[in-house]
């Protein structure tokens, strides 16, 4: 296994199982989330010169990283959160998000945030196909 790439999203990962907005807020922001999860993930995979065969199995890693103070999400608001930035990085890869050869990992942890109040820490790892 080795670690491929690994790079941060400014997207302020939010619980959309428990949100109440208008659809129109709703889809916008799922909409921006994972325009900007597509952009900077290609542009990250560019950067490192690496582009993904289709047929090697892949770990990403998308771990929300929030304020030391902040609230914590339980794993379904977490994943549901997350969501649109799974979309994004599965649109840079070229597949859908529900590729046999992708797993998807969230996480969250504190940091030290002084501006945002969370962003989103993404890590991607090939794995041996053996």
């Amino acid at each position: 296994m080795k670690t491929v790439i690994a790079y941060s999203l400014r997207n302020e990962i939010v619980s959309e199982a428990n949100r109440h907005d208008f659809w129109a807020r709703k889809y916008q922001r799922v909409k921006n989330h994972r325009f900007t999860a597509k952009t900077f993930s290609r542009i990250a995979f560019e950067n490192a010169g690496w582009h993904w065969d289709g047929k090697t199995n892949l770990t990403v890693s998308m771990t929300r990283v929030i304020k030391k103070r902040g609230k914590t999400m339980d794993d379904d608001n977490l994943a549901s959160g997350l969501k649109a930035t799974r979309d994004g990085i599965s649109d840079a890869l070229g597949t859908a998000d529900n590729n046999p050869y992708i797993k998807w990992v969230c996480n969250q942890r504190r940091g030290d945030l002084s501006v945002l109040k969370s962003y989103v820490d993404v890590v991607i790892t090939e794995e041996d196909n053996g």
